[in-house]
């Protein structure tokens, strides 16, 4: 609170005190004219109190239009009035110096310095009119006229007031300084308690707060909650800074679009909640395409080339609802968009809960997984079609629950990632193929190569080149018959990180494969940009390179490219004599699919393709 308000807070404080005083005026001053009508003072003041009583009546019955400050100044001025009615009959016996005395003190309790002043200075000239008029009015006033008395007198009102505006103002001083101090303090609680440090939006509890007041308007509206899909992985490939930049970007641009009657606030580290006042689904999705083009229109964070995505999820609210249930329904949507790919806006549905409880029993199962390392690695052979043999496998990870029984990768992989365990993870496979490659050579040859699948965010975690580096010496294996397989999907988040992080593995000696090569949109310019050994073709061409003509040319050319750049090539998802045959015309030789072989452990059998092969009666060409 600033000085310049102190006034108006004591005005506002003492505003309903003095709204019971003007009765109570109305009281004591009609009580008084009827003592003096009953006793031998003039008549003039029994209608002196009577007018006074009729104003504080009417200031009693018109109080709430009328300013506090007419209403201090009318109980400052009446006592004037009254001490000079009292000094005209009585002079300096009456009580009017008193009743002065009093005004002041009201006046300098309540009103501004300069206002005060002003009453003191009426004061003064009020005390020097009496005077005056005492010694010019006819002598049967009983008024003491001496000058040297009435000097001293004067003397000792003005010290009176002299002392008491030095003494109130002092101690209002000191007090306004201790007030200011503790508004301040209460100010800074109070943005502590209810506003988000880094972005200044209301936090969770002023946000819920708030929303138990639109509740009051009897209103629908839509409560929304949305987080940033990838925030983790800015402020890991970039810091915590650009992190922080990025969501001060939200605040600021959704604020921007914020109407008087919406609700922005940040409610937990990634999450904030949006109040939309609209009737209707499509005005509601509407207005969260605003939000976002808006947002997207105008994002800066220069380091953040990526496009940001948003998980968002909704629940109407129609009167009558538990704002509190509405919102943990909200709540509960939000965690159940996080599991989905899809960047739909999720509404909430009452099977939300069963499927959560489904994939909140999962992450259990798999946290006991990761603890008890009990996940499986399978190897799929890739097969050299014209040597008729097995020239390098992938490892594949399984799991197989006591309870939950064998669940697929498809599902327990990406649950793993959403749970930040895609590292501890990795290492656990990591550590279980390169200890299977003693074994995996006596088993196909000692040429043999082991192909391992590297998720993005492992690759680019701290100490992996150092933890793969340490791992092949400590069981002394040759670091070239390791290829890592990598999606494109991490290049597209940091391309020069990747690079720096692919020199190192090569400088060590790993080999590099492109995975699902061709199903991004800049593969060819990674080939110019990157130092890789492998090309791994993905199963989309492959099932349609019997059917569709532009594949096979583009297939052609991928063929050339390869062979320009001293690239390995191999076609993965062959699962059809078709397929296979297919692929040996355009010259692509090293095959992986299900038409020669599952994934199967360590512990099976090797397979004799040059005989499976025969068995089909393919033309090699």
């Amino acid at each position: 609170m600033i000085r310049k308000d102190y006034n108006e807070m004591i005005l506002n404080r003492i505003e309903k005190n003095f709204d019971r005083i003007l009765p109570l005026g109305v009281v004591v001053s009609w009580a008084s004219a009827i003592a003096i009508y009953l006793s031998p003072i003039p008549n003039a003041f029994f209608y002196y109190n009577i007018s006074i009583g009729l104003v504080f009546l009417l200031f009693t019955i018109y109080h709430k239009k009328l300013n506090v400050e007419l209403k201090i100044f009318t109980t400052i001025l009446v006592p004037i009035i009254i001490a000079v009615l009292s000094f005209m009959d009585g002079g300096f016996d009456s009580a009017a110096i008193q009743l002065i005395m009093i005004s002041n003190v009201v006046a300098v309790l309540f009103l501004s310095r300069r206002k005060s002043f002003l009453i003191s200075l009426i004061s003064v000239l009020t005390f020097i009119g009496l005077f005056i008029y005492s010694h010019y009015n006819p002598v049967d006033i009983p008024v003491k006229s001496g000058l040297a008395l009435w000097f001293i007198q004067f003397i000792v009102f003005a010290m009176y007031l002299f002392i008491l505006h030095t003494v109130v103002y002092s101690v209002r001083g000191y007090l306004l300084e201790n007030i200011e101090d503790l508004q301040d303090s209460i100010d800074r609680t109070y943005t502590l308690a209810y506003y988000d440090q880094l972005t200044g939006l209301a936090n969770q509890y002023l946000f819920r707060k708030s929303l138990d007041d639109k509740v009051k308007e009897n209103r629908p509206g839509y409560l929304v909650i949305f987080n940033i899909r990838n925030l983790g992985l800015i402020n890991s490939l970039y810091d915590d800074e650009t992190g922080d930049q990025v969501l001060l970007q939200i605040a600021h641009r959704f604020s921007q679009m914020s109407t008087n009657e919406e609700l922005l606030a940040r409610i937990s580290g990634n999450e904030f909640g949006l109040w939309i006042q609209v009737d209707s689904d499509n005005e509601f999705l509407r207005r969260i395409d605003e939000f976002q083009d808006y947002f997207y229109a105008h994002f800066d964070v220069p380091k953040v080339t990526k496009r940001i995505e948003f998980n968002i999820s909704y629940k109407m609210y129609e009167p009558g609802m538990d704002i509190e249930e509405v919102y943990h329904q909200a709540k509960l949507a939000l965690t159940y968009a996080k599991t989905r790919e899809s960047h739909a806006v999720i509404p909430y549905d009452e099977r939300l809960e069963d499927i959560l409880k489904e994939e909140s029993f999962l992450r259990d199962r798999l946290e006991i997984a990761l603890f008890n390392k009990t996940f499986e690695v399978y190897y799929q052979a890739k097969l050299d079609a014209i040597q008729k043999k097995v020239v390098s496998v992938e490892a594949l990870a399984r799991w197989n629950d006591e309870v939950l029984g064998r669940v697929s990768p498809m599902v327990f992989i990406p649950a793993l990632e959403k749970m930040n365990h895609a590292v501890k993870f990795g290492r656990i496979i990591l550590k279980k193929v390169l200890g299977d490659v003693n074994a995996l050579k006596t088993k196909y040859s000692e040429e043999i190569k082991i192909s391992i699948n590297i998720s993005p965010s492992h690759l680019i975690s701290k100490g992996f080149v150092p933890f793969v580096d340490g791992l092949v010496q400590e069981l002394d294996i040759n670091p070239q018959d390791i290829i890592f397989e990598i999606t494109e999907e991490v290049m597209i988040e940091n391309f020069e990180e990747v690079r720096s992080i692919f020199e190192k593995l090569r400088h060590v000696g790993f080999r590099i494969s492109l995975d699902d090569f061709g199903s991004g949109y800049s593969s060819l310019n990674y080939l110019v940009k990157l130092d890789i050994d492998e090309l791994k073709i993905d199963r989309s061409f492959v099932e349609q390179i019997e059917t569709n003509n532009k594949i096979d040319i583009m297939f052609e050319m991928i063929m050339r490219l390869a062979h320009d750049y001293k690239l390995n090539v191999v076609a993965e998802g062959v699962e059809t004599f078709g397929q296979y045959n297919k692929l040996l015309e355009m010259g692509c030789h090293e095959i992986q699919g299900y038409y020669f072989s599952r994934p199967e452990p360590i512990e099976m059998q090797a397979v004799d393709y040059d005989e499976t092969v025969s068995n089909e009666q393919i033309d090699i060409l």
